[in-house]
């Protein structure tokens, strides 16, 4: 049981680092002037859509649905390649870098818990 706990944990801390990531990477840009205050709102209705399928995923993570764990794996996949065009890409960011080890965490995390509660029922 202590290994589920501990993988459950990791797979929601990664998720809250993502949420972190998304919004760091929305205004860590040349062209987004913070003190302007509507394209500070506009960055974070930007975030808000892209954590939109994360958002989607709350209400199963708080009943530590094996099913909902498996599904945030699957979402998992598609910011692994969102991150990944980020980290080689023209620009090469180290944020994206960091996006992809949290996500591989995450799905690894993820993918464990669904596995030991598969097996315990």
């Amino acid at each position: 049981m202590n290994k589920m706990k501990l993988s459950y944990g990791l797979a929601l801390l990664c998720f809250a680092f993502q949420f972190i990531l998304l919004a760091m990477g929305t205004f860590d840009r040349p062209d987004i002037d913070l003190s302007d205050t509507s394209l500070f709102f506009t960055g974070l209705l930007i975030v808000t859509v892209k954590a939109v399928p994360w958002l989607v995923l709350i209400p199963g993570l708080i009943m530590k649905s094996p099913k909902i764990m498996a599904w945030m794996s699957y979402v998992c996949l598609v910011y692994f390649i969102i991150w990944i065009l980020a980290a080689f890409g023209e620009n090469q960011s180290t944020l994206g870098s960091l996006g992809v080890l949290i996500t591989f965490i995450q799905f690894s995390a993820a993918t464990y818990y669904t596995r030991l509660k598969k097996s315990t029922n």
